[in-house]
Protein backbone atom coordinates (compact mmCIF):
# COMPACT_ATOMS: atom_id res chain seq x y z
CA UNK A 1 0.00 0.00 0.00
CA UNK A 2 1.38 3.39 -0.96
CA UNK A 3 0.51 7.03 -0.59
CA UNK A 4 0.48 9.60 -3.31
CA UNK A 5 3.96 10.39 -4.62
CA UNK A 6 4.80 6.69 -4.11
CA UNK A 7 5.32 6.97 -0.35
CA UNK A 8 4.08 4.06 1.76
CA UNK A 9 2.09 4.27 4.97
CA UNK A 10 4.16 2.52 7.66
CA UNK A 11 2.68 -0.65 9.12
CA UNK A 12 2.44 0.76 12.64
CA UNK A 13 0.72 4.11 12.42
CA UNK A 14 -1.31 4.53 15.57
CA UNK A 15 -1.00 7.80 17.47
CA UNK A 16 0.84 10.58 15.71
CA UNK A 17 -0.14 13.98 14.44
CA UNK A 18 -0.67 14.75 10.78
CA UNK A 19 2.73 16.35 10.22
CA UNK A 20 4.56 13.44 11.86
CA UNK A 21 2.67 11.05 9.60
CA UNK A 22 3.76 12.98 6.53
CA UNK A 23 7.40 13.00 7.60
CA UNK A 24 7.42 9.29 8.34
CA UNK A 25 6.62 8.22 4.79
CA UNK A 26 9.39 6.95 2.58
CA UNK A 27 10.04 4.39 -0.15
CA UNK A 28 7.37 3.03 -2.48
CA UNK A 29 5.70 -0.14 -3.72
CA UNK A 30 2.67 -1.25 -5.67
CA UNK A 31 -0.78 -1.48 -4.08
CA UNK A 32 -3.58 0.80 -2.94
CA UNK A 33 -2.74 4.48 -3.13
CA UNK A 34 -3.29 6.42 0.10
CA UNK A 35 -3.62 10.18 -0.05
CA UNK A 36 -2.22 12.24 2.81
CA UNK A 37 -5.54 14.07 2.68
CA UNK A 38 -7.65 10.93 3.00
CA UNK A 39 -9.86 9.92 5.89
CA UNK A 40 -7.39 7.19 6.84
CA UNK A 41 -4.46 9.58 7.00
CA UNK A 42 -6.45 12.05 9.09
CA UNK A 43 -7.51 9.30 11.48
CA UNK A 44 -3.91 8.27 12.02
CA UNK A 45 -3.57 11.49 14.02
CA UNK A 46 -6.47 10.83 16.40
CA UNK A 47 -5.77 10.44 20.11
CA UNK A 48 -5.60 6.77 21.10
CA UNK A 49 -5.89 6.37 24.85
CA UNK A 50 -5.21 2.64 24.82
CA UNK A 51 -2.03 1.18 26.28
CA UNK A 52 0.39 -0.20 23.74
CA UNK A 53 0.37 -3.58 25.44
CA UNK A 54 -2.41 -5.71 24.07
CA UNK A 55 -3.40 -3.23 21.35
CA UNK A 56 -3.84 -5.36 18.24
CA UNK A 57 -5.54 -2.98 15.82
CA UNK A 58 -4.63 0.66 15.10
CA UNK A 59 -7.47 3.08 15.77
CA UNK A 60 -7.47 4.30 12.17
CA UNK A 61 -7.90 0.73 10.91
CA UNK A 62 -10.90 0.17 13.20
CA UNK A 63 -12.55 3.33 11.86
CA UNK A 64 -11.80 2.36 8.27
CA UNK A 65 -13.50 -0.98 8.85
CA UNK A 66 -16.59 0.74 10.25
CA UNK A 67 -16.92 3.19 7.35
CA UNK A 68 -16.25 0.65 4.60
CA UNK A 69 -18.71 -1.82 6.13
CA UNK A 70 -21.37 0.89 6.45
CA UNK A 71 -20.82 1.98 2.86
CA UNK A 72 -21.58 -1.62 1.90
CA UNK A 73 -24.72 -1.96 4.02
CA UNK A 74 -23.59 -3.28 7.43
CA UNK A 75 -24.91 -1.05 10.22
CA UNK A 76 -24.75 -2.52 13.74
CA UNK A 77 -21.43 -3.38 15.45
CA UNK A 78 -22.09 -7.12 15.10
CA UNK A 79 -22.86 -6.79 11.40
CA UNK A 80 -19.84 -4.52 10.86
CA UNK A 81 -17.50 -6.99 12.55
CA UNK A 82 -18.86 -9.92 10.54
CA UNK A 83 -18.67 -8.01 7.24
CA UNK A 84 -15.06 -6.98 7.82
CA UNK A 85 -14.07 -10.45 9.05
CA UNK A 86 -15.46 -12.06 5.90
CA UNK A 87 -13.24 -9.75 3.85
CA UNK A 88 -10.20 -10.03 6.08
CA UNK A 89 -7.96 -10.88 3.12
CA UNK A 90 -8.68 -7.48 1.54
CA UNK A 91 -7.70 -5.59 4.70
CA UNK A 92 -4.70 -7.80 5.54
CA UNK A 93 -3.24 -7.38 2.07
CA UNK A 94 -4.06 -3.68 1.77
CA UNK A 95 -2.64 -2.69 5.16
CA UNK A 96 0.09 -5.36 5.30
CA UNK A 97 -1.24 -6.67 8.60
CA UNK A 98 0.72 -9.35 10.42
CA UNK A 99 -2.40 -10.98 11.89
CA UNK A 100 -4.97 -12.54 9.55
CA UNK A 101 -7.85 -11.75 11.91
CA UNK A 102 -9.99 -8.61 12.17
CA UNK A 103 -11.61 -6.87 15.19
CA UNK A 104 -14.59 -8.46 16.91
CA UNK A 105 -17.79 -6.52 17.57
CA UNK A 106 -16.64 -6.14 21.18
CA UNK A 107 -13.58 -4.25 19.92
CA UNK A 108 -15.72 -1.88 17.86
CA UNK A 109 -17.99 -1.21 20.82
CA UNK A 110 -15.09 -0.74 23.24
CA UNK A 111 -13.27 1.63 20.88
CA UNK A 112 -16.41 3.72 20.35
CA UNK A 113 -17.20 3.74 24.06
CA UNK A 114 -13.78 4.31 25.64
CA UNK A 115 -11.15 5.29 23.08
CA UNK A 116 -12.40 7.77 20.51
CA UNK A 117 -12.54 11.44 21.46
CA UNK A 118 -15.84 12.62 19.97
CA UNK A 119 -14.70 16.20 19.35
CA UNK A 120 -11.60 15.03 17.44
CA UNK A 121 -13.56 12.61 15.29
CA UNK A 122 -16.15 15.26 14.49
CA UNK A 123 -13.46 17.78 13.52
CA UNK A 124 -11.70 15.38 11.16
CA UNK A 125 -15.00 14.38 9.56
CA UNK A 126 -16.12 17.99 9.08
CA UNK A 127 -12.74 19.03 7.67
CA UNK A 128 -12.82 16.15 5.20
CA UNK A 129 -16.42 16.78 4.11
CA UNK A 130 -15.70 20.48 3.64
CA UNK A 131 -13.27 19.52 0.87
CA UNK A 132 -15.70 17.33 -1.04
CA UNK A 133 -16.49 18.72 -4.51
CA UNK A 134 -19.53 20.95 -4.01
CA UNK A 135 -22.02 22.61 -6.29
CA UNK A 136 -22.27 26.12 -4.89
CA UNK A 137 -22.44 26.97 -1.19
CA UNK A 138 -25.27 26.46 1.29
CA UNK A 139 -27.95 29.15 1.25
CA UNK A 140 -30.45 27.49 3.58
CA UNK A 141 -29.34 25.68 6.74
CA UNK A 142 -31.89 23.65 8.71
CA UNK A 143 -31.68 23.37 12.49
CA UNK A 144 -33.27 20.21 13.83
CA UNK A 145 -32.74 17.80 16.69
CA UNK A 146 -32.95 14.02 16.97
CA UNK A 147 -33.02 11.61 19.88
CA UNK A 148 -31.09 8.36 19.40
CA UNK A 149 -33.70 5.93 20.71
CA UNK A 150 -31.19 3.12 21.03
CA UNK A 151 -29.61 5.02 23.94
CA UNK A 152 -32.78 5.19 26.04
CA UNK A 153 -32.20 2.85 28.96
CA UNK A 154 -34.96 0.66 30.33
CA UNK A 155 -37.16 2.69 32.66
CA UNK A 156 -35.74 6.00 31.44
CA UNK A 157 -37.49 8.58 29.29
CA UNK A 158 -34.47 10.35 27.83
CA UNK A 159 -31.66 9.26 25.61
CA UNK A 160 -28.85 11.01 23.78
CA UNK A 161 -30.23 14.00 21.88
CA UNK A 162 -28.24 15.66 19.09
CA UNK A 163 -28.84 18.99 17.38
CA UNK A 164 -27.68 19.24 13.78
CA UNK A 165 -27.26 21.96 11.18
CA UNK A 166 -28.16 20.34 7.88
CA UNK A 167 -27.63 21.57 4.32
CA UNK A 168 -30.81 20.42 2.51
CA UNK A 169 -30.29 18.53 -0.72
CA UNK A 170 -26.60 17.88 -0.07
CA UNK A 171 -26.61 15.10 2.51
CA UNK A 172 -24.16 17.16 4.58
CA UNK A 173 -24.41 17.82 8.30
CA UNK A 174 -22.42 21.03 8.76
CA UNK A 175 -22.29 20.80 12.55
CA UNK A 176 -23.71 18.53 15.24
CA UNK A 177 -23.62 18.91 19.02
CA UNK A 178 -24.96 17.01 21.99
CA UNK A 179 -27.88 18.57 23.81
CA UNK A 180 -26.97 18.31 27.47
CA UNK A 181 -29.60 16.75 29.77
CA UNK A 182 -29.71 19.95 31.83
CA UNK A 183 -30.81 22.07 28.86
CA UNK A 184 -32.68 21.73 25.55
CA UNK A 185 -32.20 22.58 21.88
CA UNK A 186 -32.44 26.30 22.69
CA UNK A 187 -29.33 26.05 24.85
CA UNK A 188 -27.43 24.01 22.26
CA UNK A 189 -28.36 26.14 19.25
CA UNK A 190 -25.82 28.96 19.94
CA UNK A 191 -23.01 26.37 19.92
CA UNK A 192 -24.07 25.23 16.46
CA UNK A 193 -24.65 28.71 15.06
CA UNK A 194 -21.33 30.08 16.34
CA UNK A 195 -19.51 27.22 14.63
CA UNK A 196 -20.91 28.24 11.23
CA UNK A 197 -20.29 31.10 8.85
CA UNK A 198 -23.76 32.65 8.86
CA UNK A 199 -23.13 35.49 6.43
CA UNK A 200 -25.60 35.25 3.59
CA UNK A 201 -27.19 32.09 5.05
CA UNK A 202 -30.85 31.55 5.87
CA UNK A 203 -31.37 29.56 9.07
CA UNK A 204 -34.69 27.74 9.27
CA UNK A 205 -36.17 25.99 12.27
CA UNK A 206 -39.37 25.04 14.04
CA UNK A 207 -41.02 27.01 16.82
CA UNK A 208 -38.56 26.09 19.57
CA UNK A 209 -35.91 28.25 17.87
CA UNK A 210 -38.15 31.33 17.71
CA UNK A 211 -36.07 33.04 20.42
CA UNK A 212 -34.89 36.64 20.64
CA UNK A 213 -31.30 35.67 21.46
CA UNK A 214 -30.98 33.31 18.50
CA UNK A 215 -32.58 35.81 16.12
CA UNK A 216 -30.20 38.51 17.35
CA UNK A 217 -27.17 36.20 17.01
CA UNK A 218 -28.06 35.37 13.40
CA UNK A 219 -28.78 38.97 12.45
CA UNK A 220 -25.54 40.25 13.96
CA UNK A 221 -23.66 37.64 11.89
CA UNK A 222 -25.26 38.99 8.68
CA UNK A 223 -27.51 35.97 8.34
CA UNK A 224 -31.29 35.63 8.15
CA UNK A 225 -33.84 33.42 9.85
CA UNK A 226 -37.23 31.87 9.12
CA UNK A 227 -39.05 30.56 12.22
CA UNK A 228 -42.49 29.14 12.79
CA UNK A 229 -44.20 30.66 15.82
CA UNK A 230 -46.38 28.73 18.26
CA UNK A 231 -47.55 29.00 21.85
CA UNK A 232 -44.00 29.14 23.26
CA UNK A 233 -44.16 32.80 22.15
CA UNK A 234 -47.83 33.54 23.00
CA UNK A 235 -47.75 37.31 22.63
CA UNK A 236 -45.91 37.22 19.32
CA UNK A 237 -48.20 34.51 17.99
CA UNK A 238 -51.27 36.50 18.99
CA UNK A 239 -49.89 39.64 17.32
CA UNK A 240 -49.24 37.74 14.09
CA UNK A 241 -52.61 35.97 14.10
CA UNK A 242 -54.43 39.26 14.65
CA UNK A 243 -52.96 40.68 11.44
CA UNK A 244 -54.63 37.93 9.44
CA UNK A 245 -58.08 38.14 11.07
CA UNK A 246 -60.92 39.70 9.04
CA UNK A 247 -61.28 43.40 9.82
CA UNK A 248 -64.83 43.74 11.16
CA UNK A 249 -64.41 47.42 12.07
CA UNK A 250 -64.69 48.63 8.48
CA UNK A 251 -68.03 50.32 7.77
CA UNK A 252 -69.83 49.04 4.70
CA UNK A 253 -69.06 51.19 1.70
CA UNK A 254 -65.71 52.39 3.08
CA UNK A 255 -62.30 51.03 2.11
CA UNK A 256 -60.13 49.24 4.68
CA UNK A 257 -57.17 51.22 3.42
CA UNK A 258 -54.04 50.05 1.63
CA UNK A 259 -52.32 46.88 2.81
CA UNK A 260 -49.23 44.96 1.74
CA UNK A 261 -50.67 41.46 2.02
CA UNK A 262 -49.41 39.05 -0.62
CA UNK A 263 -50.52 35.45 -1.12
CA UNK A 264 -49.25 32.40 -2.97
CA UNK A 265 -50.90 29.01 -3.27
CA UNK A 266 -49.62 25.64 -4.43
CA UNK A 267 -51.61 22.47 -5.14
CA UNK A 268 -49.94 19.08 -5.33
CA UNK A 269 -51.64 15.82 -6.22
CA UNK A 270 -50.07 12.43 -5.59
CA UNK A 271 -49.93 9.42 -3.30
CA UNK A 272 -53.72 9.35 -3.10
CA UNK A 273 -54.19 12.88 -1.80
CA UNK A 274 -54.40 16.52 -2.82
CA UNK A 275 -52.34 18.96 -0.76
CA UNK A 276 -53.05 22.67 -0.87
CA UNK A 277 -50.75 25.23 0.76
CA UNK A 278 -51.64 28.90 0.99
CA UNK A 279 -49.11 31.37 2.40
CA UNK A 280 -50.00 34.99 3.09
CA UNK A 281 -47.31 37.46 4.14
CA UNK A 282 -47.18 41.04 5.42
CA UNK A 283 -44.58 43.51 6.70
CA UNK A 284 -46.99 45.43 8.95
CA UNK A 285 -45.62 44.06 12.23
CA UNK A 286 -42.11 45.29 11.45
CA UNK A 287 -42.81 48.85 12.62
CA UNK A 288 -44.48 47.96 15.92
CA UNK A 289 -42.56 44.86 17.07
CA UNK A 290 -39.26 44.98 18.94
CA UNK A 291 -38.27 41.49 17.81
CA UNK A 292 -34.64 41.54 16.56
CA UNK A 293 -34.35 42.00 12.79
CA UNK A 294 -38.02 41.11 12.15
CA UNK A 295 -39.07 42.05 8.61
CA UNK A 296 -42.10 39.95 7.65
CA UNK A 297 -44.64 37.62 9.25
CA UNK A 298 -46.77 35.02 7.53
CA UNK A 299 -49.69 32.64 7.86
CA UNK A 300 -49.46 29.21 6.24
CA UNK A 301 -52.65 27.21 5.74
CA UNK A 302 -52.24 23.56 4.86
CA UNK A 303 -55.11 21.31 3.80
CA UNK A 304 -54.99 17.68 2.70
CA UNK A 305 -57.81 15.84 0.95
CA UNK A 306 -57.57 12.06 0.92
CA UNK A 307 -59.02 10.88 -2.37
CA UNK A 308 -60.08 7.37 -1.36
CA UNK A 309 -62.09 8.06 1.82
CA UNK A 310 -62.87 11.63 0.75
CA UNK A 311 -61.83 13.07 4.11
CA UNK A 312 -60.00 16.33 4.72
CA UNK A 313 -57.62 17.62 7.33
CA UNK A 314 -55.86 20.92 7.72
CA UNK A 315 -53.82 23.19 9.95
CA UNK A 316 -52.76 26.80 10.19
CA UNK A 317 -49.31 27.85 11.32
CA UNK A 318 -47.73 31.26 11.74
CA UNK A 319 -44.17 32.35 11.21
CA UNK A 320 -41.73 35.21 10.89
CA UNK A 321 -38.55 36.05 9.05
CA UNK A 322 -35.82 38.66 8.89
CA UNK A 323 -35.98 38.52 5.08
CA UNK A 324 -37.56 41.62 3.58
CA UNK A 325 -40.24 41.57 0.91
CA UNK A 326 -37.57 42.43 -1.64
CA UNK A 327 -35.42 39.48 -0.51
CA UNK A 328 -38.18 36.90 -0.21
CA UNK A 329 -41.48 36.80 -2.05
CA UNK A 330 -44.34 34.66 -0.69
CA UNK A 331 -43.34 31.92 -3.12
CA UNK A 332 -39.78 31.89 -1.82
CA UNK A 333 -40.89 31.86 1.81
CA UNK A 334 -43.19 28.92 1.11
CA UNK A 335 -40.32 27.10 -0.60
CA UNK A 336 -38.02 27.74 2.37
CA UNK A 337 -40.58 26.45 4.87
CA UNK A 338 -41.25 23.32 2.79
CA UNK A 339 -37.56 22.72 2.19
CA UNK A 340 -36.83 22.84 5.90
CA UNK A 341 -38.68 19.59 6.48
CA UNK A 342 -36.51 17.78 3.95
CA UNK A 343 -34.22 17.21 6.95
CA UNK A 344 -36.69 14.52 8.04
CA UNK A 345 -36.50 12.52 4.78
CA UNK A 346 -32.92 13.26 3.78
CA UNK A 347 -31.23 12.93 7.17
CA UNK A 348 -33.34 11.54 10.01
CA UNK A 349 -35.12 8.86 7.97
CA UNK A 350 -31.90 7.65 6.41
CA UNK A 351 -30.16 7.43 9.76
CA UNK A 352 -33.15 5.87 11.54
CA UNK A 353 -34.21 3.40 8.87
CA UNK A 354 -31.45 3.00 6.28
CA UNK A 355 -28.62 2.94 8.86
CA UNK A 356 -30.77 1.41 11.65
CA UNK A 357 -29.53 4.03 14.10
CA UNK A 358 -32.54 3.88 16.42
CA UNK A 359 -32.47 0.08 16.44
CA UNK A 360 -28.80 -0.02 17.47
CA UNK A 361 -28.62 -0.43 21.24
CA UNK A 362 -25.74 1.59 22.67
CA UNK A 363 -25.93 2.36 26.37
CA UNK A 364 -22.79 4.51 26.33
CA UNK A 365 -23.54 7.94 24.88
CA UNK A 366 -19.96 8.39 23.70
CA UNK A 367 -20.35 5.31 21.51
CA UNK A 368 -23.68 6.57 20.21
CA UNK A 369 -22.18 9.93 19.26
CA UNK A 370 -19.33 8.21 17.43
CA UNK A 371 -21.83 6.12 15.50
CA UNK A 372 -23.90 9.21 14.64
CA UNK A 373 -20.79 10.97 13.28
CA UNK A 374 -19.92 7.91 11.21
CA UNK A 375 -23.49 7.74 9.91
CA UNK A 376 -23.38 11.42 8.86
CA UNK A 377 -20.04 10.86 7.17
CA UNK A 378 -21.13 7.75 5.28
CA UNK A 379 -24.37 9.40 4.18
CA UNK A 380 -22.47 12.36 2.74
CA UNK A 381 -20.10 10.03 0.88
CA UNK A 382 -22.98 8.00 -0.54
CA UNK A 383 -24.83 11.13 -1.69
CA UNK A 384 -21.78 12.86 -3.20
CA UNK A 385 -19.70 9.99 -4.51
CA UNK A 386 -21.81 6.86 -4.59
CA UNK A 387 -23.45 5.78 -7.85
CA UNK A 388 -27.19 6.42 -7.95
CA UNK A 389 -29.41 6.59 -4.89
CA UNK A 390 -28.21 5.75 -1.38
CA UNK A 391 -29.61 2.17 -1.43
CA UNK A 392 -28.16 1.56 -4.89
CA UNK A 393 -24.77 2.92 -3.86
CA UNK A 394 -24.68 0.62 -0.80
CA UNK A 395 -25.49 -2.42 -2.95
CA UNK A 396 -22.74 -1.38 -5.34
CA UNK A 397 -20.12 -1.10 -2.59
CA UNK A 398 -21.26 -4.42 -1.12
CA UNK A 399 -20.42 -6.03 -4.45
CA UNK A 400 -17.19 -4.02 -4.84
CA UNK A 401 -15.61 -3.65 -1.36
CA UNK A 402 -12.30 -2.65 -2.93
CA UNK A 403 -13.97 0.51 -4.28
CA UNK A 404 -15.38 1.32 -0.84
CA UNK A 405 -11.91 0.93 0.67
CA UNK A 406 -10.34 3.04 -2.05
CA UNK A 407 -12.87 5.79 -1.26
CA UNK A 408 -11.62 6.01 2.34
CA UNK A 409 -7.99 6.06 1.20
CA UNK A 410 -8.43 8.83 -1.38
CA UNK A 411 -8.42 12.59 -1.09
CA UNK A 412 -11.89 14.21 -1.18
CA UNK A 413 -11.28 15.69 -4.61
CA UNK A 414 -10.25 12.28 -5.93
CA UNK A 415 -13.05 10.23 -4.36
Amino acid sequence: MVVRDDKPIPRKVTQMDYSTLALSLEGGEDGFVISLNSLYARWCGLTDARHAKGKRYPLALVLVGMVVAKLAGADKPQAIAEWVAERAALFVESFELRLPTMPSHHTYRRVMRQVIVVSELAQTAQAYLAELPQTGVPVQICLDGKTLRGTIASGESRGLHLLAAYWPGSGLVLCQVEVEPSTNEIGAAPLVLKALDLKGKIITGDAIFAQRELSLLIGQADGDYVWTVKDNQPRLRADIAKLFEPDTSVVKGFSAGPTDYQTVQTINKGHGRIETRTLTVTSQLQETSDWPYLAQVFRLERSTELLAPGTQRGETVYGMTSLTAQQASPARLLALVRRHWSVENELHYRRDVTFQEDATRLKAWNAAQVLAIINNLVLALLVHVGPGTVPHARRHYAAHPDEALRLVLSAPSLS
